[in-house]
């Protein structure tokens, strides 16, 4: 009796060992789903799938020497994958990796499957140690983006081996970068756009184009054509968004570059432009109804490409009207200002209120047409003011005869707390010659301060590309242009002028948030919404002097807040203090100064800061000696979490390896025959 019952003893915990083995084997499968990633083997590497991503998309991969140890052929491979419609944006934030290039890691971002061949190019290959890497976001031209790690001679214990791998990565839609054109019938990358039929209603037409595989790298050697075609009562314009060809290393450009021609065929003499740098918003007008965009890529190096947006104007839209008959002031304006308009253009060239360079301004046969605009809050919080109301470039069509030399002033007046905010959407005043950046006086735009009741010129601004945008630090603002027709052009842009809008402002070009009374104080909360931009004042303008900016983030009752700087530039150099005459960015976890963090300034590369609670401050102090642009950060509200083995698996090591822990085949068999030997015990003793 008492044998039957050892034995029936020792089934019953094999059945009970078995059942713990299914039930661990579903822990893990449960777990694996979760995370949305798993380990699984192929034919010559290990392999991890990753496809987690927040609210905003956003993912993040952490490989290090516990994922590595015992990797099949030393060689682990790691594919993101988003759906069918997606791409994915993979950003290497930290490499750590063995000297020698014992250990190198590949990027491939052009796969249509999980499958990486020893024949696959890579696109990126890095084995050099690294504590952080800021390049650029490397973008998959499709659903997938693979690594492989390979490792030669690894360690055999983790203590020796500090490896590391800290990426983000995050999903985007594919339809944000289609191209809106219709592809020539057995072409790669050659588009026809048309303007809408007459009588249709709505847009004359408009939308985006884009490099091949943008934001991926194009191709190499490749020539695309985009043709433009319109109506006869349209104009074409385009606008570039981004531009990221191979860098020039001389002068002029070389073997990757677009061409924009102002009609339907490319023909030399009718060559608008010829872009190959990175380039700002600037718009190009076709003086007809067609325009054709050529980009040649003869390179084996490539680049991210470009991203334009196109659209179709009827001949009277955007172009300049006839010349007023008189300068137009601004309707609050004309009565109060009258009297002091006259008396200023009477004794313009008084040292009361004039300009450093009116000496040589003012020699003897050169007179300008003068005229001033004043723009008050009172009347309007904002608009758009250009040069084209005072003369007009005969690429439009207007005829001029002789010489015309204009000075113009633009006085900005707001009512306090405000401030005004200036932002160019197209400029073009030729510096000296092609290849300088030095302004000339008798044609640039001044921006003047008034110093003991006299305006002198803080900045001259000239060139082809837009400014940063101008904010003041007071109620007022003062601009000064002086410019004459027919232009000296020393470029090949044939716009001349400029075209710019005000606003009146009392939250300091900050967007985001909830500003707190008239300060530069803004609150965010996770309840309104879980990430978001926020950046500092008047960005990607410099931001003001003598200014606090708070900025106070409220996290869930379970969550934290983490603050990912995408740019970061603030003058100072050091520790940051008083004793150096820095401006600084401050981070806490309190309302009050938090020893934990020191003061950051000076020109960084991408870093993040995490909150130990629910609630995390930062802080931009500037004083009155410099500026510089300031930063741009990127926030999320992310759970806490609860305990030790969620921390490894949502906190540094968001990527994990899931092994079973289930006993394996040998151990089962290994339990059986305990069995048997138990049951010959019994019988033996019977």
């Amino acid at each position: 009796m008492e044998a039957a019952w050892l034995l029936a003893l020792g089934l019953a915990l094999a059945l009970a060992a078995i059942r713990s083995s299914d039930g661990q084997q579903q822990q893990v499968a449960g777990s694996s789903k979760q995370s949305q990633l798993w380990l699984e083997s192929v034919a010559d590497c290990s392999c991890l799938h990753a496809n987690e991503r927040n609210a905003s998309q956003w993912g993040r991969l952490s490989i290090n020497a516990s994922q590595a140890l015992g990797a099949k052929n030393n060689c682990l491979m790691v594919f993101i994958g988003g759906m069918d419609d997606e791409l994915v944006a993979f950003q290497l934030e930290q490499l750590q990796l063995r000297v020698g290039c014992l250990d190198s890691v590949e990027i491939f971002p052009y796969l249509r499957e999980p499958v990486i061949e020893n024949s696959t190019l890579p696109a990126d290959t890095f084995c050099q140690h690294s504590k952080n890497r800021t390049a650029t976001p490397i973008y998959s031209s499709g659903r997938l983006l693979g690594l492989r790690l390979r490792f030669q001679h690894p360690p055999t214990k983790l203590d020796n081996w500090q490896l590391n791998l800290t990426a983000s990565y995050r999903f985007l839609k594919r339809e944000n970068f289609k191209t809106e054109g219709r592809l020539v019938p057995h072409s790669y990358c050659d588009f026809y756009f048309f303007a809408s039929l007459a009588g249709e209603v709505g847009s004359l037409g408009q939308g985006y184009f884009h490099s091949p595989r943008f934001p991926a790298h194009y191709p190499a050697h490749i020539k695309c054509a985009y043709k433009f075609i319109g109506r006869p009562d349209t104009r074409v314009e385009l606008l570039f968004e981004e531009l990221q060809l191979p860098p020039v290393l001389s002068g002029g450009c070389q073997l990757d570059a677009l061409t924009i021609f102002d009609a339907e065929s490319a023909h030399m003499n009718a060559v608008l432009d010829v872009l190959c740098t990175p380039c700002p918003t600037r718009r190009l007008v076709s003086s007809g109804p067609d325009m054709l965009l050529e980009f040649n890529a003869s390179s084996n190096l490539t680049a991210k490409g470009f991203r334009g947006k196109y659209k179709f104007v009827s001949t009277g839209q955007g172009l300049p009207l006839p010349p007023p008959a008189a300068p137009i002031l601004e309707a609050a304006s004309v009565a109060s200002k009258q009297e002091k308009l006259q008396h200023q253009q009477s004794s313009l060239a008084n040292s009361a209120n004039s300009l450093q360079a009116d000496a040589e301004l003012s020699k003897p046969g050169r007179s300008f047409e003068k005229c001033q605009h004043t723009y008050d809050s009172r009347v309007n919080k904002s608009g758009t003011f250009e040069s084209n109301q005072l003369f007009y470039s005969k690429n439009f069509g207007v005829a001029n005869t002789g010489t015309r030399n204009i000075l113009c002033r633009y006085d900005f007046e707001a009512q306090p707390p405000e401030r005004i905010q200036i932002r160019f959407h197209d400029f073009n005043i030729p510096t000296i010659h092609e290849n300088s950046t030095e302004c000339q006086a008798n044609d640039a735009l001044h921006v003047m301060i008034e110093v003991r009741g006299r305006y002198e010129t803080r900045e001259l601004v000239c060139g082809a590309f837009l400014p940063k945008p101008l904010m003041s630090n007071g109620p007022q603002i003062h601009m000064q242009y002086f410019g004459k027709y027919p232009p000296e052009m020393t470029n090949k842009v044939q716009y001349y002028g400029f075209r710019a809008e005000y606003r009146f402002l009392t939250n300091f070009g900050i967007m985001s948030g909830v500003q707190q009374g008239e300060e530069c104080t803004f609150v965010y909360n996770s309840s309104e919404r879980i990430s978001g931009l926020f950046h500092s004042p008047n960005f990607p303008g410099f931001y003001l002097e003598n200014v606090v900016c708070n900025y106070y983030f409220y996290a869930g009752r379970d969550e934290r807040v983490v603050v990912h700087f995408t740019y970061f530039d603030v003058e100072g150099i050091g520790a940051c203090d008083h004793q150096t005459a820095s401006d600084y960015v401050e981070f806490s976890n309190f309302m009050s100064t938090d020893r934990k963090y020191s003061k950051y300034c000076g020109k960084l590369q991408d870093f993040e800061m995490r909150s130990d609670g629910h609630f995390f401050r930062v802080t931009l102090h500037s004083n009155d000696r410099f500026v510089a642009i300031g930063f741009r950060a990127l926030y999320t509200f992310e759970p806490i979490p609860t305990n030790n083995s969620n921390a490894d698996l949502r906190g540094n090591a968001s990527m994990q390896s899931y092994v079973s822990q289930a006993p394996s085949q040998q151990d089962f068999y290994n339990l059986i025959a305990v069995i048997l030997v138990a049951i010959s015990f019994i019988k033996h003793n019977i």
